[in-house]
């Protein structure tokens, strides 16, 4: 008898580069599963379409990227409560009834910390901007012992904005005194921002050392913020290793078994 093909996406705009694909193949495999898996670019506003047509079509799941995160939560049946609190959905399952919706973020980060032999417990955090991502992030290490995240952006976010009201004295100003106080104390910087070049070098001229930095975000190669922070002697990755972590989350919840690291990993270099 012919296997079933589990059939999985990954949806966002402009989606110029993605490994999900190579690791929803590998996760399948792992636990002996044909799977087909694509990239689609979706602008935000085709979200709903297309999540239906993936439905309709036999898809299991699929990842979001930016920017459908927090746009998701009005187009899904049903939504997990750490998905709600973070107002960012990542990971789709399509039910009979309808479509649910997840955050694995948060859960992936705690996980590529620890394999970084880094407890959350007690570990102090400190995020650059303040998006979905980031919200994910800061609600996964506070349930899981952390000390309150501290963000660093542009512009406080309100109480509308899902971080249980305004940051207060948590959040600093870019470029700021306080800003500059914070990196200094923080055993982990997160980027969750697009920035690049001196906006971000700039940052680790406060970092102490022994600091862990990384980035949310990963390319082919790895980002050029990693490697300076390498070069400045700080123990730094990108976001590869969030990505292999998270994906194993959402690969657990799509095929309701536990999904081993190692095959994702070595589907796409991690570590580099």
């Amino acid at each position: 008898m012919k296997q079933a093909v589990v059939r999985l996406a990954v949806l966002g705009d402009p989606l110029r580069y993605t490994r999900s694909p190579d690791l929803h193949r590998a996760g399948a495999q792992a636990v002996g599963l044909a799977c087909e898996s694509e990239a689609l670019r979706t602008p935000a506003s085709e979200l709903r379409a297309t999540l239906e047509r993936l439905a309709a079509s036999g898809y299991l799941g699929c990842n979001l990227t930016m920017p459908l995160k927090e746009p998701a939560l009005a187009c899904l049946h049903s939504v997990s409560a750490p998905a709600r609190r973070a107002r960012s959905v990542n990971t789709v399952t399509f039910h009979s009834d309808g479509a649910h919706g997840d955050s694995t973020d948060g859960a992936g980060f705690v996980d590529l910390l620890a394999s970084l032999d880094r407890d959350a417990t007690g570990t102090r955090v400190l995020c650059l901007g303040a998006g979905g991502a980031v919200r994910s992030l800061a609600l996964a290490l506070a349930d899981a012992g952390s000390p309150a995240t501290r963000v660093v952006s542009r512009r406080e976010p309100g109480a509308e904005e899902a971080w249980g009201g305004a940051l207060g004295a948590r959040w600093s100003a870019w470029g700021s005194d306080a800003a500059r106080e914070a990196v200094s104390t923080a055993d982990v910087i997160v980027n969750g921002t697009p920035l690049g070049g001196e906006q971000l070098e700039a940052v680790l001229d406060d970092a102490k050392r022994g600091t862990l930095v990384v980035d949310l975000t990963y390319a082919e190669a790895v980002t050029p913020w990693v490697l300076e922070a390498r070069r400045r002697g700080l123990e730094s990755v990108d976001g590869l290793g969030v990505l292999v972590h998270q994906a194993r989350h959402a690969l657990s919840i799509w095929f309701q078994r536990e999904v081993p690291l190692a095959p994702l990993a070595a589907a796409v270099g991690w570590p580099r």
